[in-house]
Formats: structure tokens, C-alpha cells, sequence
């Protein structure tokens, strides 16, 4: 059986354009999102946004007075959405086409970077991942920020059923097939109205691949622990660990 792809993660955000666009629009940052922007990044930073979708926290930035932003996503149309209200909103923002795994940028061409809403961990297969995580590395500028979000295998204490019978079916070969590794899943989200695949990591694998690329953890909460989130945000976005991370090597 084949192996969730990349042609897989664009299938599946296809139908949910309008509900990125809508939050792009309207939803806006977090109050977490808030929180580690305004602390880490300097509004002379230059910032790359990585899969942005249709911009909501591109435009965040910007409304938080960064300037020198640019956004990138793999889906094309996605951006299409993005360049579209960044016209509507009279707002110039560099938006473009591409692929976490193989940034087109110059080494140390960044000061801080931004992965948000679990990006990341939507790159089918370990191996792409620590390739996001080497690219990511490779495009910051010495000590560079990088702030991203994952899900918690552990933390988040509503699904330990849910992974206790997947450990189970891991070990007997029972796993859907299509999956990488332990912690894979493909859920019906009835947001994009498709199946998804996202990586659920646990904390201690997030942490060894930063610290394997040449990264140190700076913060990381468990996003309920420290803040009350709108309705609406939690309505977009399940519970997650925000993570700040330093270019260390």
C-alpha cells in the first residue's frame, strides 16, 4: 500500500481554502501566537513565514508592526487566496509558492522564522521532517529564532486511550499501512471536509530533533497550560505545544 505523500497533504487542504481565507481574514493571531512573537522577534527582523496558507498569521505579523515578512506555502492556491486579500486589504506582503523541505533562499538569510498551526508536523514522513528542521536551520542567521507548534502525544490527556491501542496495533503490524511511524495518523477533518495526516509527536522527539539539526529549546508550553484561547480559536485549532527555539550551531 502507498505511503502518504506530499501529492496526499495537497489533496487534502484543497477544500480548505475558504476556511484558511476566512481565518486569514478574520480570526487573526492567538493570544499564545501573540505572546511569542512579541517576545522573540524584533520588528527589524527579517521573517519568513513558513506554510502560511492564506496568510492569518502573515497579516498577524504584520498588524503587530514586522514588516519585513515573507510568506511562503506549498499549496499554489493558497497563496493565490493570500496575495487576493493582501490586495483586498491593501497591505504589501511577499507571498510565494514553497516547500518547507527545500526552501529557495540563501543560507542565514533570515533572523527569525514561523511554522505555525502544527505545519511541521503535516510533512508526511520523519525523514521530511528533519529536513524541514535542517532547511529551517540552514535559511536562520546565527542565534536566529524559530517558533513553530506541534500537537503532544503526551500532554494531551483526552486521546492516552486513543495511543495506548495504537502502540498496540504498532506492535502486532495491525497499523494502517499507509503510515510512517508510531505516532501518524489520517483523520477526517470536517473543517477542510477531507482526510488529513498529521504527526503526533511526544515532547522528547521534537526536542532531540532540534537539538540534533543545531537547535537549543529556548520555551515551550502546552498552549491550555498558560493561556485561554477565544472560542473561535479553539473552534480552528486543537489544543498544541508552542515551541521557541535558537540556531545554536
Amino acid at each position: 500500500m502507498k505511503k502518504i505523500d506530499k501529492n496526499f497533504t495537497l489533496h487534502s487542504y484543497q477544500k480548505g481554502i475558504a476556511l484558511y481565507t476566512e481565518a486569514a481574514n478574520n480570526l487573526g493571531l492567538w493570544a499564545s501566537e501573540e505572546y511569542v512573537l512579541n517576545k522573540y522577534f524584533s520588528n527589524k527582523d527579517h521573517i519568513l513565514d513558513v506554510g502560511c496558507g492564506a496568510g492569518r498569521t502573515t497579516f498577524g505579523l504584520h498588524q503587530l508592526g514586522f514588516h519585513n515578512i515573507i510568506g511562503i506555502d506549498i499549496h499554489p492556491d493558497m497563496i493565490s487566496s493570500a496575495k487576493e486579500l493582501a490586495n483586498q486589504k491593501q497591505v504589501h506582503l511577499d507571498f510565494r509558492v514553497g516547500d518547507a523541505t527545500n526552501l529557495e533562499f540563501e543560507a542565514s538569510s533570515f533572523d527569525s522564522l514561523l511554522f505555525s498551526f502544527n505545519g511541521v508536523m503535516t510533512i508526511p514522513g520523519p525523514e521530511n521532517r528533519i529536513k524541514a528542521f535542517q532547511e529551517v536551520h540552514r535559511v536562520l542567521k546565527p542565534n536566529g529564532i524559530f517558533i513553530f507548534t506541534t500537537h503532544d502525544r503526551e500532554a494531551d490527556k483526552n486521546y492516552h486511550e486513543f495511543w495506548e491501542k495504537e502502540k498496540i496495533a504498532w506492535k502486532t503490524g495491525q497499523q494502517d499501512k499507509r503510515l510512517h511511524e508510531f505516532g501518524d495518523i489520517v483523520n477526517y477533518s470536517s473543517d477542510v471536509m477531507q482526510n488529513i495526516y498529521v504527526h503526533i509527536p511526544d515532547r522528547q522527539e521534537v526536542v532531540d530533533h532540534l537539538s540534533n539539526v543545531g537547535f537549543k529549546v529556548v520555551e515551550d508550553f502546552f498552549r491550555p497550560d498558560r493561556f485561554e484561547e477565544r472560542e473561535a480559536v479553539l473552534s480552528f485549532s486543537g489544543d498544541c505545544r508552542i515551541w521557541v527555539a535558537q540556531k545554536t550551531a
